[in-house]
């Protein structure tokens, strides 16, 4: 197993370096985007796939981890993420301006998706278009500073807020067990298991299929608020 490895990650280093593939990522992205771009790490294409994962920083935002991927040696394709990095902030204040009438005062992340958009996104793409597209794998996370109210009620008011905007997205809302689990959350803890401690009194995990619907609801802890 470990020489099938090596030789998928020397086999995508020399396909790289034969093609001149990091130039040309490179020059990919700049001609996007319109700035420039470096290199911070290389990922040879899994073993039997045909392409290439580079990591990219731009010099302007100064932005780390950017996906740019090759796909095939004839004629190229070339994909990235950048985007989601240029919208995020766009994104969580769409998706506050819907959740804050329904929840209150809450806060809202965006995770940026480890995975390349489709060839026609374009650079300048608006936040709202980005939104409707299913490919955009847009995941949001929702905190609620309270716990009052009827908790499925709240949700299928956000969902149908988000059907009237026809926005596609999934994530998880959660109610912290209080304020002090609140204040505890942060943009650079708020996804996985990172932060310590951390107690809710129920959380949904949602999805929405391709054309808007709900394609998936799970509820943790209690869903039925009691006085």
């Amino acid at each position: 197993m470990v020489w099938l490895l090596g030789a998928a990650i020397l086999a995508g280093s020399l396909y790289l370096c034969r093609k001149g593939g990091k130039d040309k990522m490179l020059e990919y992205m700049e001609r996007k985007y319109g700035e420039d771009f470096t290199e911070t790490e290389t990922y040879a294409g899994q073993f039997g796939k045909d392409y290439t994962m580079l990591k990219v920083r731009s010099r302007r935002t100064r932005t780390e981890g950017i996906l740019v991927r090759a796909i095939g040696k004839e004629h190229t394709i070339y994909q990235d993420n950048y985007l989601a990095y240029l919208l995020k902030d766009k994104i969580e204040q769409r998706i506050r301006k819907i959740a804050e009438p329904v929840f209150g005062e809450c806060k809202v992340f965006y995770k940026i998706p480890w995975q390349v958009f489709p060839t026609d996104y374009p650079a300048d793409m608006e936040v709202d278009a980005f939104l409707e597209r299913p490919q955009s794998m847009v995941r949001v996370y929702i905190y609620a500073k309270s716990g009052d109210g009827d908790r499925q009620q709240q949700f299928e008011h956000f969902f149908a807020s988000l059907r009237q905007q026809a926005y596609i997205v999934g994530g998880v809302i959660s109610y912290p067990a209080d304020e002090d689990m609140y204040n505890m959350i942060t943009a650079k803890n708020f996804k996985g298991d990172i932060y310590q401690g951390y107690q809710y009194l129920a959380e949904a995990v949602f999805s929405m299929g391709e054309k808007g619907e709900l394609a998936y609801l799970e509820w943790k802890g209690a869903v039925e608020h009691r006085q």
